[in-house]
């Protein structure tokens, strides 16, 4: 029996030690996180007294997505500890750990590694160590390390650590660290911490450097601070020579859907406080969208600035309008004024939707920068009440309400309240086959009260005797709009079985529009906001869908629109419809020689509007050609065009948009604007703007990326007619902020949901 047993021993040992070993299990008794621990090789043996697996040969153990390799490993029954030499490599999911010996624990997955190399994948983040110890489950510790993102044999930059502690998704921490630029020691550094994160991180943002004409040397360093997974806070250290130290800060916070967050403030005690109406410069911002119980919804805009000049001295950098309301736009689906703009609106909206019905209450408030404008009515409150129209019975009549409710204050003038009732009347039908009709009728009532005691004196009414401080004042007015419409359509290419097909469609119509007179100096001019100011265009155009006159428009317009449709098959078998081309053509005759203008006066006009045309056409999804047109039926010829072209590729890394415009005797003005990605290193940006009106330049920006595998520049540069501007900043891919974001503004970014490219 003995023989029997010892034979059975020796066969089973023979077939360990065969090249074409099946794999063994080790340590069957235990249980192990992770799954179970597996060996294989060309040659392995048990021996029995030091519970002891030796295994030579392109050795290989694994542990679902974890797995050791080596040319030779003995592994320790007892202590489960694994002791591996030459060539050894150790895959820990993404993760991989190289090097001549070591020694790893299989229980507790920790050990070290001599003349070791780690690459940790998600960073990008290599380092070179004679000793690498995997301390815990996400954690490194390494002796005289070279530390670096770049794959090159010569690094475009590198550190030496004296000692390292590494993190994975936190932070590396080391001391005695020396900078090396292509191998060349440029600093040296007694502590630094370095982040090893793919999720949010707190931490130094990327700092920003520019030259400006009017600021000095600008150095920007921001902070950024990830509260927790919904709510975050950056901190803009800015300094410029010529103006001082800036101070600013941004909190953000994401919800449920679509409810979000953010707000920033910056301030500055500015040194050059005698070109500018304060020393105490400062900007406050911000929005947020909240849902509420019982389907109530909430908008709040906040935008404030010290003076007139500040978004114009500080409209750069992180700091900047422009890049600001741009993130705004992605988060919040709206963005603020532009720089432009002379009056900062904040506002406050409260809205719910009924079946029947949308009610929404608001307050407005305006911030006057430019002191020659006419002093702005605040809102607080408002209410509006906007019915969905309802139908009467079985009979093609709707009715509704649109009704609202304000106060109108100001700080030193005129306040008062105003009421509006609008209830309207629809009438539809198909008078004819391929004929429909349509019409409004609508009345409207407006209860004003007036109060002047904070006028400091008391008003006089038309007849010219003193108004008493409150007063009530009422106007009635009618307003009409008839149509007649109808659309013609006919395929072409659509055979039986066909996926692609052109659709043409031809679309008649005739409305006639009907607002009454009356004399807008009897009534408060609490609305329209631009009460004083008047544009000295030609509005000579016709009257259309969407516009919203004020009164004194009596006018029949006809139009003729038209689409070439086509429809197509994608690679899922799904149907699509792309319009190709787009067109409109437009006049309006009026029964009137003038109608009101913006602050109610009388705006002349011909009997016949300029006729009017508008296009669109889109032969590629990559391609989008606009054209507008007016041309005076007298002797004026053209009185205003404009022209759009936009390109881009596919992935959206090559953008080309050229927008020209014209008014008569108003404005002449092209905008160009380009992005390239001219290789995976190499990318550039230009956008130049011009008016012929006064042949001066508006703006025109230069930019330049040139990138690395492992580190980036971007070189920037703003001409301005009052300012010049240079700008540079460095990036690191993994050790940095990665700038996602393009440098100009691409067509569908204003579209919420819609990201720009990635720049680098």
């Amino acid at each position: 029996m003995l023989r029997y047993w010892i034979w059975g021993v020796l066969v089973f040992l023979l077939s360990l030690g065969s090249a074409g070993a099946a794999e063994l299990e080790l340590f069957k008794s235990e249980r192990f996180e992770g799954g179970p621990w597996r060996i294989r090789a060309e040659k392995l043996t048990y021996d029995t007294e030091a519970h002891t697996y030796e295994a030579q040969g392109r050795v290989e153990i694994r542990q679902g997505d974890r797995r050791l390799s080596a040319d030779r490993v003995l592994v320790n029954e007892v202590t489960k500890s694994a002791w591996l030499q030459g060539n050894v490599v150790i895959v820990m999911e993404e993760d991989i750990f190289t090097g001549q010996e070591g020694q790893f624990n299989l229980a507790t997955r920790c050990g070290e590694m001599h003349e070791a190399r780690l690459f940790l994948k998600r960073n990008h983040f290599r380092i070179e160590s004679a000793l690498i110890r995997k301390v815990g489950e996400n954690s490194y510790y390494a002796e005289r390390s070279v530390v670096t993102t770049c794959d090159a044999d010569l690094p475009a930059w590198s550190f030496s650590a004296r000692t390292l502690t590494v993190v994975l998704e936190g932070y590396a921490t080391s001391r005695d660290n020396l900078v090396r630029v292509s191998g060349v020691p440029v600093l040296y550094v007694p502590f630094a911490v370095l982040p090893v994160m793919t999720t949010r991180q707190t931490g130094f943002l990327m700092p920003s450097f520019g030259q400006h004409r009017a600021g000095g040397t600008v150095v920007e360093l921001p902070f950024y601070w990830a509260i927790n997974n919904h709510a975050d806070a950056t901190f803009y250290q800015t300094y410029l020579t010529n103006r001082g130290y800036m101070q600013g800060g941004e909190f953000r916070q994401r919800g449920h859907q679509d409810t979000a967050s953010n707000f920033r403030l910056f301030y500055l005690s500015d040194h050059e406080f005698q070109k500018v109406p304060t020393p105490h410069r400062y900007w406050a911002a911000g929005m947020t969208n909240q849902d509420l119980p019982n389907d109530v919804s909430m908008r709040l805009t906040v935008d404030h600035v010290s003076d007139a000049a500040y978004l114009k001295d500080f409209n750069f950098g992180y700091m900047g309008l422009n890049r600001y309301s741009r993130d705004l736009v992605q988060e919040m689906g709206r963005d603020l004024e532009q720089e432009e703009v002379p009056t900062r609106v904040s506002n406050l909206l409260v809205a719910r939707n009924f079946s029947w019905a949308n009610l929404t209450a608001y307050g407005r408030y305006y911030q006057r920068l430019d002191q020659t404008d006419p002093r702005p009515y605040q809102r607080l409150p408002g209410v509006a009440l906007q019915s969905v129209p309802q139908r009467l019975g079985n009979l093609p009549l709707f009715v509704g309400l649109d009704s609202s409710y304000g106060y109108f204050h100001q700080d030193h003038g005129m306040n008062g309240d105003r009421l509006d009732l609008h209830p309207q009347l629809w009438l539809q039908g198909q008078p004819l086959a391929g004929l429909s009709f349509s019409s409004r009728t609508g009345f409207r009532e407006t209860l004003f009260r007036v109060d002047h005691s904070n006028q400091g004196k008391l008003q006089t009414d038309p007849t010219g005797r003193e108004a008493p401080p409150e007063q009530y004042i009422d106007r009635q007015l009618f307003d009409s709009k008839v149509s007649l419409a109808s659309a013609w359509s006919r395929d072409y290419g659509r055979e039986a079985g066909a996926t692609r097909f052109y659709r043409h469609i031809l679309r008649p119509e005739v409305t006639y529009w009907n607002m009454p007179r009356y004399e807008a100096n009897r009534y408060p001019n609490f609305e329209p906001f631009d009460q004083g100011w008047v544009v000295k265009a030609n509005r000579n155009l016709p009257v259309r869908e969407g516009d919203d006159p004020l009164g004194g428009v009596n006018a029949l317009t006809y139009s003729i629109g038209s689409d070439i449709l086509k429809r197509d098959q994608n690679r899922q078998g799904q149907a699509t419809v792309t319009d190709l081309l787009w067109l409109r053509l437009s006049q309006s005759a009026f029964f009137n020689t003038s109608s009101m203008a913006l602050d109610g006066t009388n705006l002349r006009h011909h009997r016949f509007s300029d006729f009017l045309g508008e296009a669109e056409y889109n032969p590629f999804r990559q391609i989008t050609l606009g054209m507008g047109m007016g041309v005076s039926t007298y002797e004026d010829g053209f009185s205003r065009a404009n022209f759009k072209a936009v390109l881009q590729d596919a992935r959206k890394q090559n953008f080309l948009s050229l927008d020209y415009i014209f008014i008569k005797d108003f404005a002449q003005q092209i905008n160009v604007m380009t992005y390239l990605n001219l290789m995976q290193s190499v990318k550039t940006w230009v956008t130049y703007g011009h008016t012929f009106q006064t042949d001066k330049r508006l703006e025109k920006r230069y930019g330049l990326v040139l990138q690395r595998q492992c580190l980036g520049v971007v070189l920037s540069y703003t001409e301005r007619p009052d300012d010049k501007r240079v700008g540079f900043t460095f990036f690191i891919p993994g050790l940095g902020e990665r700038l996602k974001r393009s440098p100009v503004r691409f067509p569908e970014e204003g579209k919420r949901g819609q990201e720009s490219p990635d720049s680098f």
